[in-house]
């Protein structure tokens, strides 16, 4: 998640959505004001050539500067995960529209431009799925877990009640032109190559269509109607 004053933007993260890959982008113009929350530790040091960006994002300067030295430092996943797990950051990655709202000037929020990133609904289930899958299990039992457990949905990170307040939506199956037309409209730089975040853990590659039973595109599509509608997906 970033809230840049600098460049007049807030980014709404959603899950599986290439939203790691958008921030490495968003990231780097922003100013030192600007609130930008950590993403994983190789994402975190790729976007900033070796250097944290993360920043602003908790109340407490010297934790922050703590954790980033966490994400350079050797072997950094578990001292990460243990030093997180004492401290509640003010900002965090997913965090939901309305909550933003609640921590920003009014009128800020009022004149920033909203992004978020989106996907089909079918391709976010699947990958969540393989996001989260440990081998010592059946794939195809996690595959429906996930599916009923509704952690793909994104809608409800980018509306406030029935409402969407994003004025920009960057699909992860259009990401390069959407990232020139809003970085455009922000005055951002664009890189030649768009960095891709986490996109390695998805063994099966074949449209996620074909690996959802119809059954389990049946609840897909119940839990993301309005994201189907929104966006224009084919069921």
């Amino acid at each position: 998640m970033i809230v840049s004053y600098l460049h007049n933007f807030i980014f709404i993260k959603t899950k599986k959505t290439g939203g790691s890959s958008v921030e490495m982008m968003l990231a780097p113009p922003c100013g030192p004001d600007d609130i930008i929350t950590p993403l994983g530790n190789q994402a975190e040091l790729a976007r900033g050539n070796g250097e944290p960006l993360c920043r602003n994002f908790a109340d407490d300067p010297a934790w922050e500067e703590e954790l980033r030295t966490i994400i350079k430092g050797k072997r950094p996943q578990a001292r990460r995960k243990a030093f997180e797990a004492e401290h509640k950051p003010k900002f965090f990655n997913h965090m939901p529209a309305n909550r933003i709202k609640a921590l920003v000037a009014p009128a800020f929020w009022d004149r920033a431009v909203k992004i978020t990133s989106e996907r089909h609904p079918y391709e976010k289930a699947v990958s969540l799925a393989y996001f989260t899958f440990k081998s010592a299990s059946s794939f195809e039992a996690h595959l429906d877990q996930v599916v009923r457990k509704r952690g793909y949905v994104g809608h409800h990170l980018y509306s406030i009640g029935e409402e969407v307040i994003v004025d920009e939506f960057i699909r992860l199956e259009t990401l390069r032109d959407d990232m020139l037309r809003v970085a455009d409209k922000l005055g951002l730089p664009v890189p030649n190559e768009i960095a891709r975040a986490k996109s390695r853990t998805r063994l099966d590659l074949r449209p996620a269509r074909e690996i959802l039973s119809d059954a389990q595109k049946e609840v897909v599509y119940a839990n993301c109607k309005k994201e189907f509608d929104l966006l224009g997906y084919e069921i």
